[in-house]
């Protein structure tokens, strides 16, 4: 009777090992993942960051070439730009 009992709690053992085991695998990957997505976030938004400037600075260029005033922080009026356009659309028609 006692070889069976032994054999259980051994199991038992084991499975409780290979239970904490894998609890610290969870968290370590969890960590790992979490590094990761921020990481990936981070390059992401890098990658959108420097066309987005190229396009304000061609946008700034187009907008002062075709006369309409961009304001002192670097923003075309757009009220200016709003009328401007709308002016154009009806020539165009």
């Amino acid at each position: 009777m006692n070889k069976p009992m032994s054999e259980k709690e051994k199991l038992v053992t084991m499975l409780t090992d290979i239970y904490d085991q894998l609890e610290e695998l969870e968290s370590v990957l969890e960590a790992t993942f979490s590094d990761l997505r921020t990481n990936l976030n981070k390059n992401e938004l890098d990658k959108i960051t420097v066309p987005k400037q190229r396009l304000t600075v061609i946008e700034n260029e187009l907008f002062s070439v075709d006369g309409n005033p961009i304001l002192s922080n670097g923003i075309v009026d757009p009220n200016r730009c709003q009328a401007s356009r709308s002016l154009k659309l009806e020539m165009g028609f």
